[in-house]
């Protein structure tokens, strides 16, 4: 044998060991991007004209031979998509044999047909070659089925590819779609445990969250079959939840908590600031739905409305720090919600008795009419003291909680007069009336004048949107003077907000001569006759739409002065003075002459007292 026949054996035989090499490090391997790799490194390294190389995967939804992996190439390669049949690797593909083409002519006859896009990508990404030198292409065919194409190309190199590199490319072609096959097995098994591991997951999860709901039923089974209090409740929700929990009405008082706690209204909890969490309240108690906010860090917090139909009865607050109230902590704030309406119902409805029953005793002995039973004999033994508070709005109010906090305000009443001796307090017409015996107390006893202004300002803090008002009258000899007495402190409230006062408490007698306007305006006969002394006046008011009445007011308020009142009244003073002619010409009096300025005065004051006007 000659050298050189020698020395070409050697080589093959030298290329053959480096092929075997290729071949075992694929199976060993089991990433598809790097086994792809290694095929391509490995048919440059085994055939000595390769200068670069390209393959290509075949993509079923495409229905094309797409770029995997190529080295020698410019990036924009991968934008290659090729049809079965189309260039060396789609004709490779399609006949699954292992073809070699020495010569740039031959390249040029196959990839010549190629779509121009793609042979315009192909020169862009080989640096400006429009097709190479030389260039051998082998099928991935793993039992029958194409998966691809690999084409090694010579772009430069004076050496060309020999038939003994065919087949070199060949088996390694075979290799890499054994070991791209196993790649995939390996990855769908990998996906389908992954998946399976997620599901096994998902099955625990699920199993462990039904453990704890049914831990939660029971657990709040127990608080409605022993029938415990809130604050119980409380405690065994914030167990399960390992959160703070806190239970409110719908004035946001503290009604229950887990710990304890010095405040007394979701106002002062170390919850959020309160501008952000009423607003939350509010649209919980609207929708009736859950709510949540996370205030800072890792704290979140759950508001859950406790309600009763269209209303809501109160909230059952969680306040967790350092985790995530996932889906049974709700389901359990929600299960804790309903037995909490489940109780405020139930005191309500002992509430609604009570209050019924205490208007009864207040509507007799407004009558006259002592009620049995010794509590209430020893109530209505004069002298007594009557006290009567109503509601007023602050700004826009929402005027649906009205019956709540009128609720609430009765409630305070009675707890606050209670501390001076037994004391009937009740609903009335909107109004809370309370009646209190001082028999057997020492003559001018103190009047609980600093306990309701505790009251109101207790009421202020629970409601802000409302405030509270008491009229305390005078003390009344009996029974008989109750109903009188009842009546002059309800228009005793109104006249104080015309005349422009606050003070939340107020004695009736303060009034001074507006009392006896008040008591003037409580017979018939005299509004009657204070109607017939303004009633040409009062029916051209009427009938033109002037404000004579009126700027006669405004004048007495800014005391008899025709230009303040033209002031307020945002006229000119000639304007006044005309209004005033035309209210004496109407009336038959005299704004000059005391006795008729006097009798229009009381007139207007006693009719204002009415409400007639």
């Amino acid at each position: 044998m000659s050298r050189a026949a020698a020395k070409l054996v050697q080589s093959e035989l030298d290329r053959l060991v480096t092929l075997i090499e290729v071949s075992r490090a694929l199976t060993a391997e089991l990433d598809l991007q790097e086994i792809i790799h290694r095929i391509l490194e490995g048919a440059i390294r085994v055939l000595p004209a390769a200068e670069a190389g390209i393959l290509f995967l075949y993509d079923p939804q495409k229905h094309a031979l797409v770029v995997n992996h190529a080295i020698g190439f410019d990036p924009r390669v991968y934008e290659l998509t090729v049809k079965p049949g189309e260039g060396l690797s789609g004709r490779a593909f399609l006949s699954r044999r292992a073809e070699i083409y020495p010569h740039k002519h031959e390249v040029k006859a196959v990839m010549g047909a190629a779509q121009p896009m793609n042979l315009k990508t192909f020169q862009e990404a080989s640096g400006g070659t429009d097709y190479p030198q030389s260039a051998i292409c082998a099928p991935l065919v793993y039992k029958g089925e194409a998966l691809g194409a690999m084409v090694i190309e010579n772009f430069y190199r004076p050496e060309v590819f020999q038939p003994f590199d065919v087949q070199l490319l060949d088996a390694l072609a075979q290799a890499a779609a054994v070991a791209i096959v196993n790649a995939r097995l390996y990855a769908a098994e990998h996906e389908s445990r992954l998946r399976l591991e997620a599901l096994n997951d998902e099955i625990r999860s699920q199993r462990d969250q039904l453990e704890r709901r049914l831990q939660v039923q029971d657990s709040l089974a127990e608080v409605v079959q022993d029938d415990l209090p809130l604050s119980a409740l409380a405690t065994r929700l914030a167990r399960i939840t390992h959160a703070s929990v806190f239970l409110s009405d719908a004035l946001y008082r503290v009604r229950a908590c887990d710990t304890a706690s010095p405040a007394s209204t979701l106002r002062e909890v170390d919850m959020a600031a309160w501008t952000v969490l009423q607003p939350l309240l509010r649209q919980a108690a609207e929708t009736r739905a859950q709510m949540r906010l996370s205030p800072e860090g890792n704290r979140e917090l759950l508001i859950s409305p406790v309600s009763a139909g269209p209303e809501a009865l109160g909230f059952v607050i969680l306040d967790a720090r350092h985790r995530k109230l996932d889906a049974v902590d709700s389901a359990a704030a929600d299960s804790a919600a309903m037995i909490a309406a489940a109780r405020f119902l139930r005191e309500r409805a002992l509430e609604e008795g009570e209050i019924r029953r205490r208007g009864d005793v207040l509507e007799r002995l407004l009558n006259g009419d002592v009620p049995a039973g010794a509590d209430a004999l020893r109530q209505a033994q004069g002298p007594l003291r009557l006290v009567v508070g109503t509601l007023r709005a602050v700004g826009d109010t929402q005027h649906d909680s009205a019956p709540r906090v009128l609720r609430t305000m009765l409630a305070l009443t009675q707890e606050k007069l209670a501390l001076d001796g037994p004391v009937t307090v009740a609903l009335k017409d909107g109004h809370v009336v309370a009646i209190q015996s001082l028999a057997g107390r020492p003559t001018g006893s103190e009047e609980p004048l600093a306990a309701l202004e505790e009251a109101a300002e207790r009421l202020k803090v629970l409601a802000p949107e409302w405030r509270a008002v008491y009229a305390v009258q005078d003390e009344v000899a009996d029974l008989t003077g109750l109903a009188p007495a009842h009546h002059e402190a309800r228009l005793a409230i109104q006249l104080r907000e015309k005349l422009g006062r606050a003070e939340p408490v107020f004695r009736v007698r303060s009034l001074g001569a507006y009392r006896l306007i008040l008591q003037a305006a409580s017979g018939a006969d005299i509004i009657q006759v204070c109607q017939t002394t303004l009633r040409n006046v009062i029916d051209h008011d009427r009938r033109r739409g002037s404000a004579l009445l009126e700027t006669f007011r405004v004048y007495l308020d800014a005391g008899a002065s025709v230009s303040a009142a033209a002031a307020r009244l945002r006229v000119h003073p000639h304007t006044v003075e005309y209004r005033l002619e035309r209210l004496q010409e109407l009336s038959g009096r005299s704004l000059r002459q005391s006795e008729g300025r006097l009798t229009l005065e009381l007139a207007l004051r006693v009719l204002d007292s009415a409400q007639v006007l």
